[in-house]
C-alpha cells in the first residue's frame, strides 16, 4: 500500500471512531482505538503511521490533533519533531483560548525528544 492510500484509510478510521466516540460520550475511546491500531501495524505500515500522525500534528482539528499528539508522546514519534516545532510556533501567536495548554504539551513532548 502506498502512503497516499494509507493516509486516507487512516483518517476514514479514525473519522469513524472519533464519530462513535462522540456519540458514546466516550471522550478516549477513539485515542483507544488508535493505540490498538497503531501497536498491530508492522514496520512498513509503522513508517507510513509515523508520517500520518506527524501530518495529524498540523491538523485545523483539535480532536485529530489531540489524538496525533498523545501517540507522538506515548510511541515517542521523533520524526514528528519538526511538525511539533511548526505546531509550537502557531500555537505562541495563537488567540485560541486552549493554546496556552497545548503549548505546554508541546513543549513537555520537545523536551522529552531531547
Amino acid at each position: 500500500m502506498n502512503l497516499e492510500k494509507f493516509r486516507e484509510e487512516m483518517e476514514l478510521y479514525w473519522r469513524a471512531i472519533d464519530e462513535e466516540a462522540k456519540e458514546l460520550k466516550e471522550s478516549y475511546l477513539a485515542l483507544d482505538r488508535l493505540r490498538a491500531r497503531y501497536q498491530m501495524f508492522d514496520s512498513v505500515d509503522r513508517s507510513m503511521a509515523d508520517q500520518v500522525l506527524a501530518e495529524w500534528v498540523l491538523s485545523d482539528d483539535e480532536g485529530m490533533r489531540f489524538d496525533a499528539l498523545a501517540l507522538v508522546d506515548e510511541f515517542k514519534i521523533v520524526s514528528a519533531t519538526p511538525a511539533l516545532r511548526k505546531l509550537r510556533r502557531r500555537l505562541t501567536s495563537s488567540s485560541a483560548p486552549g493554546a496556552p495548554y497545548e503549548l505546554q504539551k508541546v513543549d513537555r513532548i520537545l523536551r522529552d525528544f531531547e
